[in-house]
């Protein structure tokens, strides 16, 4: 034992209540003060409830300067908990925080989900608000019984499914080890943190809907790394649900995702924006709703983030950028001029799409749903709208195979719906027009040695680029035939320069340029032997709109 009083100054305190502390602490070899839940009360025999003892240990540690909340092997049954400053909960590797199945159980009253439509997922099990150095840590779980929260009740309305995690408004704080597993909708929310760091968690989280992996709301200086996310919703989702503060200075490293939905995602419509992002060294496998998608709507404005050596296998769709002015349900002012999307970089991908069959057979299998009409044959993808288009986006050292399967129908498709106000889901435009890439409303693009493979023959162009400007093609490889209109399709674009491309295999046209807007596109020194035309130009483009064409 150790005498608390002096170590930790603790005159002010009645002398019962010192002597309750002198009890229930221990210490460890680095003079760390334990506070074992046991002690406290706890049972942990997976019936008894045990949030009163769990929530004394963590308020005497808070209270006594700091320490470890130990929680050793069993059962434990909780509502929500609440973490205090200065605390390390550790959960030892069998020890398991079980959420209750009784809603009376989790506080109201917290900072809710964020959004004013989705009050069914305000409620949580682990809660913190304005807490500052505090640590989650251990091989242990926390399992929140998602599937005892039915999505709808008898009367038809949204069922209430509480989260697992929720921090508004903290400081300095470490997730590291644990599992997390089964809430009842996101399994960790963090609102306006700062210095946030998790590390090594495990994340399982397909037993209900929603069930995102990571959000980040607001936060500044994120690290997420070497964790593992199998969920049903978004992996690690990046959202703007603030005016005035932005999601900002975020690392995502060492990470392995697999999900229904995105496996990186970042959206929103408030003014607060989302900047300053690095993605790197990750594995997505299994992900149906794109590895990366990016939305952005409202005053929201996205810019400064890179992605780069990442892996996929078995996406629906590699990239999708939208820009928009949807409000997310939100009571958001979109009268105004939209915010923006621009400088985001791809580097260094690798990424297998899967076919139709297979994505269905999957979505079944794995979610027991069907997808959605248009998510089959997808393309990465580039969509902002008209008169503010998506900015400096640069695609280098890509490489995809596509599954192909594309028809003349698909090919053919020119005005499509701009569809502005609408939730910027990527699918909602049906099999695009491309196999490949389909840029529209877009205004500095780069690609930089990009390989298109196909598995099987597609009839649509690898490229299309529509109401674009400053268009840099470099080193592209891509697979056609002669059967399809053109490699590349070229509409109402300006100022486009394709330099060092190479067909993979024999095609009928390298270039189609289209419409009396398009101007200023410059070809040089492209490998085009095994293309039977160079250009033409079609739909009122005028022959000089391609200035030179070199072989």
């Amino acid at each position: 034992m150790v005498c608390l009083t002096c170590l930790l100054g603790l005159s002010a305190f009645s002398s019962s209540r010192t002597a309750a502390l002198l009890s229930a602490a221990e210490t460890d070899r680095s003079h760390e003060l334990i506070f074992n839940v046991r002690t406290f009360g706890a049972v942990g025999d997976g019936a008894h409830l045990d949030t009163p003892a769990i929530q004394a240990a963590v308020d005497a540690c808070s209270k006594a300067g700091g320490g470890v909340v130990l929680v050793p092997p069993g059962k434990y049954v909780i509502g929500t908990l609440f973490l205090r400053s200065n605390t390390h909960l550790s959960l030892t590797a069998t020890a398991v925080l079980l959420g209750t199945s009784d809603l009376t159980q989790y506080a109201t009253g917290i900072e809710r989900s964020g959004f004013t439509a989705h009050s069914y997922i305000d409620k949580c099990l682990i809660y913190a608000e304005k807490a500052d150095n505090f640590k989650l840590s251990g091989q242990g779980t926390i399992d929140g019984q998602g599937g005892e929260f039915p999505a709808a009740g008898p009367d038809g309305k949204a069922g209430e499914r509480p989260m697992l995690i929720r921090l508004a408004d903290c400081t300095n704080v470490s997730i590291e080890g644990v599992t997390l597993r089964n809430a009842g909708s996101w399994c960790s929310h963090f609102v306006r943190c700062t210095d946030l760091r998790i590390r090594g968690v495990t994340i399982r989280n397909r037993c209900n809907g929603n069930n995102d992996g990571i959000d980040i709301s607001g936060c500044e200086n994120v690290l997420i790394s070497d964790c593992t996310i199998l969920a049903e919703d978004d992996g690690i989702c990046l959202q703007n649900l603030d005016n005035s503060r932005p999601v900002k200075n975020v690392l995502i490293t060492n990470c392995i995702i697999s999900t229904r939905w995105a496996a990186i995602r970042s959206g929103g419509a408030h003014a607060g924006g989302i900047r300053d992002v690095t993605v790197s060294n990750c594995s997505f496998f299994d992900t149906f709703g794109c590895g990366i998608k990016l939305q952005i709507s409202g005053a929201g404005v996205m810019e400064n983030m890179t992605f780069s050596n990442i892996v996929m296998k078995n996406v629906s769709s590699p990239i999708s950028l939208r820009l928009g002015r949807h409000n997310y349900g939100e009571q958001i002012d979109t009268s105004g001029p939209p915010g923006g999307m621009r400088n985001l970089m791809f580097n260094n991908i690798r990424a297998d799409v899967i076919d139709e069959a297979g994505l269905r057979k999957k979505i079944q299998e794995i979610y027991r749903m069907d997808p959605h009409p248009g998510e089959e044959r997808q393309c990465i993808s580039i969509m902002g709208i008209p008169g503010f288009p998506v900015q400096g986006v640069a695609l280098s050292n890509i490489q995809v195979t596509f599954p192909g399967g594309g028809t003349r129908e698909d090919a053919a498709k020119r005005e499509m719906p701009e569809l502005e106000d609408v939730y910027p889901e990527y699918f909602l435009w049906g099999v695009l027009p491309a196999y490949g890439l389909y840029a529209r409303h877009v205004e500095g693009l780069s690609l930089d040695a990009v390989r298109f493979d196909l598995a099987t023959p597609d009839l649509r162009p690898a490229v299309v680029c529509d109401m674009a400007k400053g268009v840099d093609i470099s080193g592209l490889r891509a697979q056609g035939s002669r059967d399809v209109e053109s490699l590349i399709r070229l509409r109402s674009t300006r100022d486009a320069f394709l330099y060092g491309c190479r067909p993979m295999g024999e095609i009928g046209t390298f270039l189609r340029v289209e419409g009396n807007s398009s101007s200023d596109i410059a070809l040089q020194a492209n490998d085009l032997h095994r293309a039977r035309n160079v250009f033409e130009t079609v739909d009122a483009a005028k022959d000089h709109a391609v200035i030179t064409a070199i072989k």
